[in-house]
């Protein structure tokens, strides 16, 4: 994981945005040059779990690396920050088999409206509800541990909303969170 804070920001935007939209532009290519559209109900959900898991490594990095070479782990906890972070990653791979479980009932003709509308309501709602929980409490916690390390004491919502909102405008916030990221990780590891 401190390898993947040593990246340069490049290579999260690569891997994290031209790479998901370059396998959708290829799946919705070769889906209209063929008769067979199935390819597209494979490559746009394995786009977004690409670009999802980056991210989600990325806020892993973040949050445990700088979390213990900065010292900060005698100032706040960082369990609930593991258990968190391991929910989306679960429920984005899942949502791919469950979309690609969709495709195949889709074609072959067993789709149902109100199947779609009782799965909704019992179970797409309360598990979307904790991914969006589970989200905002894991770029909080990126946003507040790269805050305290650099100011080197537990920063305040006041201190951090910037970086907070960087997050959530992944990929381009990272163009300018993981530079300074490379320089924390630079001093703390002279430090050491």
């Amino acid at each position: 994981m401190y390898r993947v804070l040593k990246a340069k920001h490049w290579h999260f935007f690569i891997i994290g945005f031209i790479l998901p939209i370059l396998i959708s532009t290829f799946g919705i290519i070769l889906s209209f040059n063929s008769i067979n559209g199935t390819l597209l109900f494979f490559t746009i959900p394995v786009s977004v779990v690409i670009s999802q898991l980056v991210l989600y490594l990325w806020l892993w990095s973040a949050g445990n690396v700088l979390y213990k070479i900065a010292g900060i782990n005698r100032s706040f906890e960082n369990r609930v920050f593991r258990f968190f972070v391991v929910i989306p990653v679960v429920l984005v791979v899942l949502m791919l088999g469950f979309w690609l479980w969709g495709a195949s009932i889709l074609g072959m003709g067993k789709f149902s409206m109100a199947n779609v509308l009782i799965a909704a309501l019992i179970y797409i709602v309360p598990v979307q509800f904790i991914f969006i929980v589970s989200k905002f409490y894991c770029f909080y916690f990126a946003a507040k541990v790269i805050k305290s390390a650099e100011l080197q004491r537990v920063a305040n919502f006041d201190d951090f909303v910037t970086d907070f909102v960087l997050i959530m405008l992944f990929p381009v916030g990272i163009w300018f969170l993981q530079p300074r990221v490379n320089l924390l990780i630079k001093k703390y590891s002279n430090a050491s």
